[in-house]
């Protein structure tokens, strides 16, 4: 349950005190009184329909390519430390602090290892690739409002030693926070002049997780109070058809699950990654640590590249050989680099994921997938009926991840999985990650997506 709290003239005068404080680092002088206005107003009708009450602690303005710019503004949602998350929103603007009208909206939520900043505007943090080359800046350019946030664990520090506070943090609490989130937009989308729209969602790998159980949940509540007009799931099983994945699914569930019951709250995966990037970065012909015969640069390759060599038995990878990179390899099968993916830009990106994630979400995943453990989440999928648009990377979960399609209610049902190679040269096809990162990700991907916006 979302906690309660209280809406204050403070948080507000604090908001607009950062936002000079942020509009001052770029050298403006804004006229900012609307956005928060708009904010305010937002705030308070969510609070009504949620049951719960918000405060801001933060709001940023920052100018990315063009007239497109990057606002975040942190919530707090609960009465701990870390109860924290950050609502993201991509879009043109008319003037400082005012964005533009548009028809488009798209909510997007994360995978794992992963934020708002890597997976939809990494280019913003790196000089590997083109200034505006991500796929959040790529819509937004093409007046699309785009969306989304930073769930609690994103935003908890890498130095936290007690996860005790992680316990409770399930699917049930991470969709309200996702609810959140979707109501502000429309609300703060109402005030500017956008009219309280139904909008588009687009979940990234886990991230589908939560697409499917928004989408599923709104099937039980009346038309006029739904959110949801469309949605994009990118490379995630939700549902498997295969027994063997479903028992695959119910292994992976097992070992979460006897973590978490041994007082295991979190994945600390992320930090291991971090940690990999960093010897690659600083000392790429050193000796690996955990993979012995390899410097660090091939372990951080084969983290990326040969993903599902990786999965501690007797966990099995999601597809035999799910990859997060398409790689290339030399004779003896080692790592030598990326095939469509900048290698510099993946290690700016894995400098910059959350260091840990909560284990219960995990858990939910798993049980969800294999269709063997009771839960909520997929109760009533045949009643969902709003237009589906799924995409798999071959080398990732690929077509499998387009059975749970088959057991939707929807009539607008398209799939693209995209696949490069043959099917007995899988282990080298386009991966997971490529489908956000790859170099020409924009024509594969971010056009088709686009083009499917337009279209909803």
């Amino acid at each position: 349950m979302l906690k309660r709290f209280f809406l204050t003239t403070m948080a507000i005068c604090f908001c607009m005190s950062t936002a000079e404080a942020g509009a001052a680092q770029n050298g403006l002088v804004p006229d900012y009184a609307k956005s928060l206005q708009g904010l305010s107003k937002a705030l308070v009708s969510t609070k009504k329909v949620m049951g719960a009450e918000l405060k801001t602690t933060k709001i940023l303005r920052e100018h990315l390519i063009g007239t497109v710019y990057h606002y975040a503004v942190d919530l707090q949602v609960g009465p701990g430390e870390f109860d924290k998350i950050r609502m993201h929103r991509i879009v043109k603007e008319q003037r400082p602090w005012l964005p533009i009208k548009t028809k488009e909206c798209i909510m997007t939520i994360n995978g794992d290892l992963s934020n708002f900043n890597c997976l939809f505007m990494g280019s913003h943090f790196s000089n590997a690739v083109p200034e505006g080359y991500s796929l959040g800046v790529y819509l937004a350019e093409k007046n699309v409002d785009v969306w989304g946030l930073d769930q609690r664990w994103a935003l908890v520090p890498e130095d936290v030693t007690d996860f005790s506070f992680m316990r409770n943090w399930d699917t049930a609490l991470h969709l309200k926070d996702i609810q959140t989130v979707t109501k502000l937009c429309r609300y703060m989308r109402l005030a500017e002049g956008n009219g309280y729209k139904k909008i588009l969602m687009l979940g990234m790998s886990r991230g589908v997780q939560y697409l499917f159980a928004y989408a599923d949940a709104e099937t039980q509540v009346p038309q006029y109070e739904r959110d949801l007009k469309g949605i994009i799931p990118i490379d995630m099983a939700y549902k498997y058809e295969k027994q063997a994945s479903k028992e695959a699914a119910l292994v992976r569930y097992q070992v979460f699950k006897a973590l978490y019951d041994a007082g295991v709250y979190y994945s600390s995966d992320g930090a291991g990654i971090k940690y990999l990037a960093y010897l690659a970065a600083a000392q790429p012909e050193e000796p690996s640590e955990t993979i012995p015969g390899f410097n660090n640069k091939q372990a951080f390759l084969f983290t990326a590249a040969a993903t599902y060599a990786t999965f501690p038995p007797p966990m099995e990878p999601y597809e035999p050989f799910y990859h997060n990179l398409a790689g290339l390899f030399d004779d003896d099968g080692i790592p030598i680099g990326l095939q469509f993916t900048d290698y510099d830009y993946v290690l700016d990106l894995a400098l910059e994921i959350p260091p840990y994630q909560s284990l219960a979400e995990m858990i939910d995943g798993e049980a969800i997938t294999s269709g063997l453990v009771e839960n909520p989440y997929d109760d009533h999928l045949n009643a969902i009926t709003i237009p589906v648009f799924y995409i798999g990377a071959a080398g990732g979960e690929g077509e499998p991840g387009s059975y749970v399609l088959t057991l939707l209610g929807s009539q607008d049902k398209k799939m693209l999985v995209i696949g490069l190679y043959p099917p007995e040269a899988v282990a080298l096809d386009f991966g997971h990650g490529d489908l956000l990162w790859a170099g020409n990700a924009k024509q594969l991907v971010w056009k088709p997506i686009y083009q499917w916006i337009k279209q909803h």
